[in-house]
């Protein structure tokens, strides 16, 4: 597995974004707007290839001096349970680190906190509605 971080707007980004909208929004018959897509172009974006595949995609938003919200966590279907979330998160935290971030945070839909949990993330707010589907807020302290 290789993890690239391909620049916004060029082909590899643009393939996150197919990637992204099947796994998260296609699904919930949702779409990205052009608004959605310019708010991203001060993001991070990390892709997992498996043989020039894309199978995996995770983006760095910052938030403050020492802050970043982890978002858009998308792994192909064929291939969850291989690790792939794991790599990326593994390259997302030492890019943190590198850049002097102590805290990361994010948004779990219900059936992903248990994954996050097991990488040391713990919930910190009660449920709420985003894309019209239960999350609750996570975050870690780096170290």
């Amino acid at each position: 597995m290789t993890i690239t971080r391909p620049a916004f707007g060029t082909p590899g980004w643009d393939d996150a974004l197919v990637l992204r909208r099947a796994v998260l929004r296609t699904p919930l018959g949702l779409d990205f707007t052009a608004a959605d897509i310019a708010a991203e172009a001060g993001d991070t974006l990390f892709a997992a290839y498996r043989d020039a595949r894309l199978i995996g995609v995770v983006m760095l938003r910052p938030e403050g001096v020492d802050s970043v919200k982890l978002r858009q966590m998308a792994v192909a279907e064929d291939m969850r349970g291989q690790r792939v979330g794991e790599h990326l998160l593994e390259a997302f935290e030492a890019h943190a680190r590198a850049l002097g971030v102590r805290h990361i945070g994010l948004a779990a839909r219900r059936t992903a906190i248990g994954f996050y949990e097991r990488q040391g993330y713990a919930v910190d707010s009660d449920e709420f509605i985003e894309v019209t589907i239960p999350h609750r807020h996570m975050s870690k302290t780096l170290r």
